[in-house]
């Protein structure tokens, strides 16, 4: 498993998106965005996330209820959270 992510962190600066703050959405196909990224698997993107367990569970979660595979490669498509307007 490739644990090198620094083209990935590298996107997130130059397009000035906060990796913490990121929302994200899983598809089986790449959206052709600055950040959108391939992973290998569930693991590989949890190793990128770096969060706690509990979060593990509702991120593969969000996987599967988009219909994809843990242990197989899936794209992640990152955008900047949206702001509720008042």
């Amino acid at each position: 498993m490739q644990n090198d992510f620094s083209e990935i962190i590298k996107a997130f600066e130059k397009n000035g998106v906060d990796v913490a703050s990121a929302a994200y959405s899983f598809t089986a196909y790449s959206l052709n965005t600055p950040l959108s990224f391939r992973f290998e698997n569930l693991a590989a993107f949890l190793l990128f996330l770096n969060v706690s367990a509990d979060k593990q569970g509702q991120v593969k979660q969000m996987l599967t209820d988009a219909g994809l595979e843990p242990d197989k490669f899936f794209f992640v498509n990152f955008f900047k959270p949206k702001v509720a307007e008042i």
